[in-house]
């Protein structure tokens, strides 16, 4: 599956490239991906968001019948338009004496043009060197410069290495609007690179394929037509907090400028109740309203769906262990009547109690615990005595909510699918990976896979939640405090993105538990939040 996605995007790519390179009346436009969240400029050219966006390759010399392997990405927050140009170059030519920006001219550099119009009759432009020197104008057609005219806000990061360099850079969205350029509703980008030889010659490559025979970058036909695609691939980009979290640190906004939209309160019914009806927690809910940031709730509830001291008054509603005696350990016995009913009256209340914005409600069962053993439980999976619970726990939550979906966990002792219980329309899968960075030994990477796929054999993957651990500083320290500064794996979360959309799931959150004023107090400087949101908000 992965190895499809891959080769669905290396002929979409190749795709895109022809499309670029055909005539007007046939040309498609250039999609940008969108992040509400913005990397830290001061380290943008390390920044990890570039580890997922497609990169652009195949740039041309029409006039030398050349192919070079540099490659341009870009992507676009509410105030930043982004860039990056990987360059692969043997002979690097650069100006020692540098005077002016006028010495750009004859050094090997990359370049960006931007112009509301295909008459470029205004236009901007960027000709950036590898040693942090800029050339920019304004120019109107035909080659009408005006050299006095610089970008106010554009700034860029700069590399050197062996075999290349590496450009990074920024402008912000109200300078391009000055000249029209508007990222919605569409604009005319140019891109290039100037390739100076050894023997004095240069090379100028576009990322636009021309048939023309003359070496100008400043004419219509290597512009290219592009907007701005705020449809991100993960639809739910998510974090799971607890109440003391929330209590702490103002989450909300937290969530808004990294770019999760998603807030999954944790861990007790009774508890997360408590806050959400004080004054905390209604100026939570109040801002998240305001920031569009959907909450539900994550919660272990089985303790509370089905008290434990009604075990004296009831012992066959619990659970029976392999010895033949009734416990009031863990869960409870799926074949009891009475059980069910109690505990589908409850899930009612917490619901009503507990509304989720986005209408997914998590109630979930005690994990890492035996199943019932008694004579009509024994023939069934854990996971088939989860779903007998789940299916009506979500009949009677749409009393209350009739859009309500409701979670069946699979984790520990559920990860292995349901196979003689059916999941009623608006049970979705929720699936955790115990191969996890911190989680060493609970289980190898073909494991977790393995139970992935084959759970969505039972489940829809569209609906399917994946809980992941990336962000989850209460596993990283061992759930003790004082908290120790989240060991941020971005290259883990890259691959496991690529992973999950393989899979065709979209709705994507990870436990945060221990990020609470204190945490952010001790480790100030964090980069994991930013590049959280920003790589899955450009995925595509």
């Amino acid at each position: 599956m992965i190895m499809k996605r891959i080769l669905f995007f290396a002929l979409g790519l190749a795709l895109l490239i022809s499309i670029l390179s055909c005539s007007k009346r046939e040309e498609k436009v250039f999609t940008i991906p969108y992040s509400s969240a913005t990397p830290p400029l001061e380290s943008l050219l390390t920044a990890s968001v570039w580890d997922v966006l497609p990169q652009v390759t195949g740039f041309h010399a029409p006039w030398d019948g050349l192919d070079d392997k540099t490659g341009f990405r870009c992507f676009v927050t509410d105030s930043l338009f982004l860039f990056r140009f990987d360059v692969l170059e043997e002979t690097l030519t650069l100006k020692d004496d540098f005077r002016s920006e006028m010495d750009v001219g004859p050094e090997d550099r990359v370049e960006i043009f931007f112009s509301h119009s295909g008459k470029l009759d205004t236009y901007v432009g960027a000709e950036m060197d590898p040693a942090g020197r800029m050339l920019d104008y304004k120019c109107t057609y035909y080659r009408k410069f005006d050299y006095d005219w610089n970008f106010k806000t554009l700034e860029y990061r700069h590399e050197i290495r062996t075999g290349g360099y590496s450009v990074a850079g920024s402008v912000t969205l109200d300078e391009l609007a000055d000249f029209g350029v508007d990222m919605e509703s569409g604009f005319l980008m140019g891109v290039f690179r100037a390739d100076f030889r050894t023997d004095g010659g240069v090379n100028w490559y576009s990322m636009k394929l021309t048939d023309d025979k003359n070496a100008d970058f400043h004419q219509p036909k290597v512009f290219f037509p592009a907007r701005a695609d705020k449809d991100s691939w993960f639809k739910m980009r998510g974090a799971v907090l607890s109440v003391q979290d929330l209590a702490t640190v103002d989450w909300p906004l937290i969530a808004k400028r990294s770019g999760i939209n998603t807030i999954g309160t944790h861990m007790l019914p009774g508890e997360v109740i408590g806050f959400m009806e004080s004054g905390k927690g209604k100026a939570f809910l109040d801002e998240c309203r305001r920031f569009g940031i959907h909450v539900e709730h994550q919660l272990h509830s089985m303790g509370e769906l089905l008290p434990r001291e009604l075990f004296s008054e009831d012992s066959t509603m619990f659970r029976m262990d392999r010895h033949g005696h009734r416990v009031p350990d863990f869960n409870c016995c799926p074949h009891s009547e009475k059980a069910l009913e109690i505990i589908a009256s409850n899930a009612a209340k917490f619901a009503e109690a507990l509304p989720a914005t986005n209408h997914r409600y998590y109630f979930w069962l005690d994990d890492n615990s035996e199943p019932c053993y008694c004579p009509e439980c024994k023939e069934l999976s854990a996971s088939d005595q989860a779903l007998i619970i789940e299916n009506r726990m979500l009949e009677s939550i749409r009393k209350v909510d009739p859009e309500a979906t409701l979670a069946h966990l699979a984790y520990q002792a559920t990860l292995p699918p349901p196979v003689k219980v059916k999941p009623s329309e608006g049970i979705f899968l929720e699936l955790t990976d115990l191969d996890a960075p911190g989680r060493k030994g609970r289980m190898s990477h073909r494991e977790a896979i393995g139970y992935l796929e084959d759970n969505l054999k039972v489940f829809p993957a569209e609906t399917a939640v994946v809980l992941e651990y990336w962000l989850d500083v209460s596993l990283a320290s061992g759930w003790k405090k004082p908290a120790v500064n989240l060991p941020w794996h971005p290259e883990v979360f890259a691959s496991d993105l690529e992973t999950y959309a393989g899979y065709g799931i979209s709705n994507i959150t990870s436990f945060a538990v221990y990020m609470d004023s204190t945490y952010f107090g001790s480790y100030p400087r964090q980069t994991c939040l930013s590049d959280y949101g920003t790589m899955m908000g450009v995925y595509r």
